[in-house]
């Protein structure tokens, strides 16, 4: 694997990501137990929705160099199959109950920081820039 395929990779792994977990997020709408609840987990998911486009946005660019043309994020966000998604698993879980979901949100959130603090330090110049706008 070369190192533009692997970026991809590593790009579409944190664009699907976000872009997942903004979903199952938005289920939440009109249906949260309070309506400060309802309205704060659509806030964090249209959040998550920006940052996947970010990266998704970047995934397409990156993909450009190497095949001559690459995918905008609608395409590569929406116009796959299910089983070339690359998002973590934990994403995907169903949200079952109210507290399912915190606790989901909770060890994701952990992680996320994390890594967009690090990827902040990044020596490529848009992942730093977009790891550290999403950090805010």
């Amino acid at each position: 694997m070369t190192r533009d395929e692997a970026l991809f990779e590593y790009l579409l792994r944190l664009g699907d990501t976000d872009v997942v977990l903004a979903q199952r997020l938005g289920e939440w709408i009109g249906h949260g137990p309070v309506l400060e609840e309802d309205i704060g987990l659509a806030n964090v998911g249209l959040d998550l929705l920006g940052q996947g486009r970010l990266w998704l946005s970047l995934a397409g660019e990156v993909e450009a160099l190497m095949r001559g043309r690459g995918r905008d994020e609608d395409e590569l966000a929406f116009l796959r199959d299910g089983g070339a998604y690359r998002n973590l698993l934990l994403a995907e879980l169903p949200n079952g109950d109210f507290a399912m979901t915190m606790a989901r949100q909770f060890c994701f959130d952990q992680w996320h920081w994390l890594l967009l603090r690090a990827l902040a330090q990044s020596t490529e110049p848009r992942i730093a820039e977009i790891a550290a706008k999403a950090a805010k």
